[in-house]
């Protein structure tokens, strides 16, 4: 009796909720307002909605769009996500005819952006200090030899 009852809500739930995709490590370069210089974001994202799995490059499309209008420091405020989350899902219906559910934002970070020129100057500024060392040593061991044989 019980499995009567139990297979077809089953059945009726699985029609109700649709599918789930999730983008794990979504990244991307957004302005920021301080400078108009570019931050690197690293966004995981969940579409809830009928045939997302089978259109996930288009949800993909949508996303590098949307997200690209967006200044960083807007994806950080809660109204900001939200905002973001309804562009999201209006551009995807608009453009791809595919009915979102919900959209969960699941992480969002900034990543550093390691600048090479800056790395390499501190490199190259390192290596000096540790050679100009090394010679003050050696010189100064040369000195101490000089003086015993002098002696």
């Amino acid at each position: 009796m019980l499995v009567r009852i139990l297979i077809p809500l089953l059945f009726v739930s699985s029609l109700l909720f649709g599918e789930l995709y999730k983008v794990p490590d979504f990244e991307a370069d957004i302005f920021s307002k301080d400078g108009n210089k570019l931050k690197k974001i690293e966004l995981s994202i969940m579409f809830d909605g009928d045939n997302v799995r089978e259109n996930d490059y288009k949800l993909l499309d949508a996303l590098n769009i949307v997200i690209s209008s967006f200044y960083i420091e807007d994806l950080f405020t809660s109204k900001g996500k939200e905002r973001f989350k309804t562009l999201l899902k209006q551009y995807i219906m608009k453009k791809y005819m595919l009915d979102i559910d919900f959209i969960y934002i699941l992480r969002l970070d900034i990543k550093e952006r390691i600048d090479v020129d800056e790395l390499l100057k501190r490199i190259n500024r390192t290596d000096s200090i540790l050679r100009s060392k090394k010679r003050g040593s050696v010189q100064s061991d040369t000195n101490e030899k000089l003086l015993q044989i002098n002696e």
